[in-house]
């Protein structure tokens, strides 16, 4: 099964999953649940040092007894991509523990012809999907198998593209 690596652990963020954990704890906790269950968030995707509190205020308004799959879209930083790319992984390893890539939504979004793959190298130098994922293995702990992840790169879009794709 391929999984993809958690690169930016270690630099971006603590590669120590005990730390992480406590680290997300406190942002989490300090974050108010002012507008939850979120359908959809938007949240930074810098290193925890610029933006680790920030994100937390997002992810607090995820009620995860609800959730069963989550679609992370992430912008592509390091290739040229026209359209939106999908994770030719199984599964992206974080330092708390490994998210399941919902491998059949993958398979359906493929048959629309509107969906190229990244290659794993792509896949690992890109930050912008990484960075949600140490949030969402924290805040769906207590669910761990019973949620898929669906990440995608977005490229450069036109307005005909971004309402095929919204």
């Amino acid at each position: 099964m391929s999984a993809r690596r958690a690169t930016h652990a270690g630099s971006w963020y603590t590669d120590s999953g005990a730390e992480l954990s406590r680290q997300l704890d406190r942002w989490l906790g300090a974050a108010d649940l002012s507008h939850g269950p979120a359908r959809a968030i938007i949240a930074p995707h810098a290193g925890y040092t610029y933006c680790g509190a920030c994100g937390a205020f997002a992810y607090r308004q995820v009620i995860p007894v609800v959730v069963k799959r989550i679609f992370i879209l992430g912008p592509s930083h390091h290739v040229r991509l026209r359209g939106c790319a999908l994770s030719v992984a199984k599964k992206y390893r974080t330092p708390l523990y490994d998210l399941k890539i919902d491998t059949q939504i993958n398979a359906e979004l493929e048959k629309t012809g509107q969906f190229s793959w990244m290659d794993m190298k792509t896949d690992e130098d890109e930050h912008s999907i990484e960075m949600h994922l140490p949030y969402i293995a924290k805040v769906m702990e207590d669910y761990k198998d019973q949620f898929t992840i669906v990440p995608i790169l977005v490229g450069s879009l036109n307005p005909e593209q971004e309402a095929q794709y919204g």
